[in-house]
């Protein structure tokens, strides 16, 4: 069994074809096999894209901060010209998960016609402190059906936590729960106490060392287990420069989309709409109706720490 978290659509093209049968997903499994077929000779797999849920590349982006009310659709622009909050240097923030966005997971390995799925969600980061950093991890269960969006709106993920000078480090993911003693397991870490997040000081605090571990070895576990599959991992860099590549860190709200290839968004193309709280397409041909977000993502967002 791998010890390491490793999304599906990372897996070599052997092992993703026994893992998607292992999931019930024999039509994807079979385009897989034929991409192996076709280092043979075989050119059928060329014309059939990989499912969302095996893309391997993810775009950020940004929606600023706005007055409600003031606008119906509200812009969204890319993470790399986010407004940079200088203010934020060596302070604290909040961040919050603000919904995630399940466009195409692989499937509930017990369909009952629901297409309900679990996903367990982990989020990873340093809490900077006086004198140094420590590690700080955050897990939490959601269900949501294909094509919709997880319950969830604003739920803390971290309360203060600390920023260095140089900006913040996050790792964001997601693993399809299709075991059935799993969904119980993670159902388990549903508890009230976990909805209000993990609240940090400005002083190291020991005791964290072991939550930690136990956040990020259940996700690597329950991602290497029958039935359930590693979907999304992002590694964030979030800085203060200005005029480079990468990300900034501002205050307002981030898009972390699974993308089949790095430009595959125009994020002007896209607004979020408040009153639905969804994002949906802005720019339509002449005619055309609108329609939602066609990707995973995750959402979160970062404000400043208001103090206890």
């Amino acid at each position: 069994m791998r010890e390491d978290f490793v999304p599906l659509g990372e897996l070599p093209l052997e092992a993703q074809v026994q893992k998607l049968y292992e999931l019930g997903e024999e039509a994807e499994a079979q385009a897989v096999a034929n991409q192996l077929d076709s280092r043979k000779g075989g050119l059928e797999s060329f014309w059939r894209p990989p499912a969302p849920y095996r893309h391997t590349q993810h775009q950020v982006g940004f929606i600023p901060p706005f007055d409600p009310g003031t606008e119906e659709k509200h812009k969204i622009i890319s993470a790399s010209h986010a407004p940079v909050a200088a203010e934020l240097k060596n302070q604290r923030i909040n961040v919050r998960l603000e919904f995630l966005r399940v466009y195409q997971y692989p499937r509930p390995f017990l369909n009952l016609g629901d297409n309900k799925h679990t996903i367990l969600f982990t989020f990873e980061a340093q809490n900077q402190i006086p004198g140094g950093s420590e590690a700080v991890a955050f897990n939490q269960a959601y269900e949501a059906a294909s094509g919709q969006d997880a319950s969830v709106m604003g739920y803390p993920i971290f309360i203060g936590l600390g920023v260095g000078a140089n900006g913040l480090v996050f790792s964001c993911k997601t693993v399809n729960i299709g075991n059935s003693n799993d969904e119980q397991l993670v159902a388990a870490i549903n508890s009230d106490a976990a909805k209000t997040g993990l609240s940090l000081l400005t002083t190291a605090q020991p005791a964290l060392a072991p939550f930690v571990g136990v956040a990020t070895g259940l996700c690597t576990s329950l991602a290497n287990r029958s039935k359930n599959a590693a979907v999304q991992k992002i590694d964030l860099g979030l800085d203060f420069e200005t005029g480079a590549p990468g990300l900034r860190l501002g205050v307002g709200s981030y898009i972390v989309a699974q993308v089949p290839k790095a430009n595959e968004i125009t994020w002007s193309d896209w607004g979020f709409e408040s009153a639905s709280g969804t994002i949906v397409r802005t720019n339509l041909a002449e005619g055309e109706d609108a329609y939602t977000f066609p990707y995973n993502a995750i959402v979160f967002r970062i404000s400043p720490f208001a103090g206890e």
